[in-house]
């Protein structure tokens, strides 16, 4: 009886691996890789958020439990609240500038032009460069002193600009970074989605008489919906989490007016070591970047009254 159980469950557990094969060569590929993330970034990533319930200042401190006062602090304190609301209108700001430009670099990738391949390497250029070395280049054209933009101003008998102290030339040296780092990636992605546009819509718009404008409204843009959406919502996440350029162009200055929240994470944790404050940051902006996630895909994908080709005729255009 023990046999004839054995040989019907060594059969029966042949038959599940021969079902689920994929499955089980995809968990043991995988396996490695999910155990490397939990050690390296899933266990620090929980025992950060831990912290935000605890009162921990410096190392040598003893953790004491306090519950969701580090939280309540934050939204009281305008030095965090401030920096949250500079993370998202900046960010908000940079993955506009970065999405419009990137879309216009794509249209021009597009288009059928001798050695495309080089130029659409150009484009990608500043993003697979290290940022330390792209923003030292930028240290380089705005140094008080002797900075290439300066040198020039007092070349044509203009006075020089300090631009550490003025809160709005940082804010828009920190976006035009942001933007020629990122439109490359966005640049490449928008072009992945107008390829892969359904020619012969281009083809039914031209019967129809349809202009540039036309085709752009009705045929271009409802093919590229799925296409914004991941690309808005990758780009909005990373936006937020502006920190290197902050740190590298303005080291959060004028007076704080350019600190994001990411910069007073690190500056709660590795210069103040206030480390319960830095896990309630860090747990606060992990929620706002997954809400807003959620609500912009809930948004792009529940308004799917797709943006579909009106019934009446297309306006002939030129």
């Amino acid at each position: 009886m023990d046999k004839t159980a054995q040989i019907l469950g060594k059969s029966s557990f042949k038959r599940v691996m021969r079902r689920h094969r994929d499955a089980v060569i995809a968990a043991v590929i995988l396996t490695p890789m999910l155990l490397f993330w939990l050690i390296l970034s899933g266990v620090p990533t929980i025992f950060g958020f831990f912290l935000g319930f605890f009162n921990w200042v410096g190392l040598n401190d003893t953790p004491d439990f306090i519950w969701f006062d580090n939280f309540i602090r934050f939204f009281k304190d305008p030095v965090y609240t401030g920096a949250l609301w500079r993370s998202i209108w900046l960010g908000g700001l940079v993955t506009a500038v970065t999405l419009i430009s990137g879309f216009g670099a794509a249209i021009l990738m597009n288009m059928p032009l001798i050695g495309k391949g080089f130029y659409r390497s150009l484009w990608y250029i500043p993003a697979v460069t290290s940022t330390v070395a792209t923003t030292q280049v930028f240290n380089i054209l705005l140094d008080t002193n002797n900075g290439v933009i300066n040198n020039f101003l007092k070349s044509i008998g203009k006075e020089p600009i300090i631009w550490q102290y003025s809160a709005g030339w940082g804010i828009f040296w920190i976006v035009v970074y942001s933007a020629w780092k990122g439109v490359g990636g966005a640049a490449l992605i928008w072009l992945a989605g107008l390829q892969s546009v359904d020619q012969t819509l281009y083809e039914a718009a031209d019967i129809d008489g349809a202009g540039r404008w036309a085709k752009l409204k009705f045929v271009t843009m409802p093919g590229l919906k799925p296409i914004a959406t991941y690309i808005v919502i990758t780009s909005l996440i990373g936006a937020i989490q502006i920190y290197e350029q902050v740190l590298f162009i303005t080291n959060g200055g004028p007076y704080g007016q350019t600190e994001v929240l990411v910069f007073r994470i690190y500056r709660d944790g590795f210069w103040d070591f206030n480390l319960g404050m830095a896990g309630a940051s860090s747990l606060i902006m992990a929620v706002i970047v997954i809400v807003a996630t959620v609500f912009y895909y809930k948004w792009s994908t529940g308004s799917d009254k797709r943006m579909t080709i009106p019934n009446k005729p297309i306006k002939r255009g030129r």
